[in-house]
This record gives C-alpha cells, structure tokens and sequence, in this order.
C-alpha cells in the first residue's frame, strides 16, 4: 500500500504504548500504528519486563520513528504512561494499547480534529469492537454527543456513564492540558486515567471523534473482567467524583448526585451486598465505609429497595 504524503500544515504527533506480556496481539497492534496514512509521528514504547516474548519482538523492530525502553522493574501503567509523556516531543499524544488495533485513518483523525479545535484539551474517538480472534461484534452506532462537549456536558456524561471515553486507546491528549493539570495519579490503580479527563475537563472543552478510529478488542485475560480490582475501582471512581462535584455549579451538583445514585452508586452497593452474601464480609465493610462516607446510606438503601420492587 502506497501511503500519503504528509500534509505541511499538519503539527506531529507522538504516539505512546505501554507494554506488558503483550502476548499474541502486541504485533498487529504495533503494526496498525506503522501502517497509518499520516506518516509523521514519533513512536514511543516502554516495555514494563515483559517475560512472554514481547520485549524479544520489540528489540526487532526497525522503524526509525520508533523509541523504545524498558524499566528495570515491573512500575505499572499510569507510571509508564507519565514516563513516556515526559520523552515525548509532541504537542499531541496519542494514548494506544497492546491489544487493540487502529484504522489507517486514526492519527491522520486526531490530528486533523486537532487542528480545526485548538481549544480542545483531549479527545476521544467513535470506535469498534473486536474479539480475541479480530472478528468484528459491536460496531459503532451514532448518538447525539456533539463534537465539542462543554464542562457542564461532560460532568453529565461523567455521573451517568463514568469515563467519556471508556478506554485509553481511543484517546488523544494535548501538550497544553498536561501542562495545566499535571501527569497521571501513579497513586491509583485502575482510575487514573477517568481522573485525568475530569481533570483536563474542568479547563478544556472534550473533543468527540464521531466515527470510528480504532478496533477495541474484548478478551477474557483483560485487568478490567478480574473481580478483586472492583474495590480499587470504587475507591479510585469515588475520589474521581468527589473532585468533579467539587467544580461543578450548585444546580449541576444536584443533579449530578441524582444520576450517581440512578446508576453508579447503585451498582457499587450491589457489589457490596454481593460481597456480603457470599461471606466476604472484610470486603463487604470497605464498601459500606467507602459509599457511606460519599453519600447517604439511607438513601442509596431507599433507592435500592426501589429499583427491587420495580423488578419484581
């Protein structure tokens, strides 16, 4: 395939990819960012001492826009992502991950999205879903979220759905927003990178790619299908709410504690009854410390018992 040219006016783009035992999709992944249409970007890739032949296939790679490390010991994904951003020489960078798979178009996307909205602190694109064998089973349906998605509008999303855009591999983020808000919170496990958006959002309209960029891919070995990181998730979702409440107006504070408690908080008790009924009481009880000193048990209780009579 003969690729296009770069367009003059187009500012470069550094591409970042954390690594971990990348197993059988780290090469089709590195592959579809080489193969891109918009040809100059710098490639950075940090390797956190895989041990299944991942590093091995790194160290054959030629490409000259590629920058590849490795740590010395195994610091997790949020430290990798800071540490690549820091390399980076770009006032785009573009998050991706080992498993998933990006379409021709996607960086020549972001960055054309970037250029024609310089207030945009980070975007996020439309994408697809694949399984473990590449096979297509969710395609994107549109929706009525705008382009340009204002602080009130992005709060919204926020308590109702969690992060905007559900991933990092479909994430672009500015040079300018980093310099605002800071680097990722290595101290979290599993939410650092929704507390970064929230964080970015506060100052920055979000951008919304709507169409398709990438090929997400669904599998059984992800970190997110293990159980013992829900109270992680809780704990680190719930600091990330707190922070969001904090600058939102009084109407929109309000509002934002109804959806919470429609949908999030809702299923963060079903955990914790969950947790309670299966004799894991120590578990039980740091959910019930955490929820309670968010928000009224009594409520979230009333709510519940509400949403069981409207089942049976």
């Amino acid at each position: 395939m003969e690729l296009k040219k770069v367009k003059d006016n187009l500012p470069d783009i550094s591409i970042i990819l954390p690594v971990y035992n990348g197993g059988d999709f780290l090469k089709a992944s590195v592959e579809s960012v080489l193969q891109q249409t918009f040809q100059n970007f710098e490639f950075l890739i940090l390797d956190d001492r895989s041990t299944d032949g991942s590093w091995e296939y790194l160290q054959q790679l030629t490409d000259e826009r590629i920058v590849l490390m490795r740590n010395e010991s195994n610091k997790g994904l949020f430290y990798n992502l800071n540490e690549m951003i820091k390399k980076s020489g770009s006032k785009l960078i573009k998050l991706w991950a080992q498993d998933d798979i990006m379409y021709p178009e996607c960086i020549y996307g972001f960055v054309s999205f970037h250029l024609a909205n310089p207030e945009v602190g980070f975007s996020y694109s439309a994408r697809d879903i694949i399984n473990d064998r590449g096979e297509l089973v969710k395609s994107y349906k549109p929706d009525d979220t705008p382009e340009i998605i204002s602080k009130e509008k992005h709060a919204l999303i926020s308590f109702e759905y969690g992060s905007i855009a559900g991933n990092i591999a479909n994430v672009c983020i500015t040079r300018k927003a980093f310099d605002k808000v800071g680097l990722y919170n290595e101290q979290m496990k599993i939410s650092a990178d929704f507390d970064m958006q929230v964080r970015i959002a506060e100052y920055f309209p979000v951008g919304f790619i709507r169409r398709s960029l990438i090929k997400l891919r669904d599998h059984e070995k992800q970190l997110s299908r293990d159980a013992k990181y829900y109270i992680y998730h809780v704990k680190e979702d719930l600091q990330v709410y707190h922070h969001l409440l904090g600058y939102v107006n009084d109407s929109l504070k309000q509002e934002g504690r109804k959806l919470l408690r429609k949908k999030k908080l809702m299923f963060y008790y079903t955990l914790m009854l969950k947790s309670f009924r299966q004799g894991n009481y120590d578990l039980a009880k740091q959910y019930y410390t955490l929820l309670s000193n968010f928000d009224s048990m009594l409520m979230l209780t009333y709510n519940y018992m509400k949403y069981c009579v409207k089942r049976l």
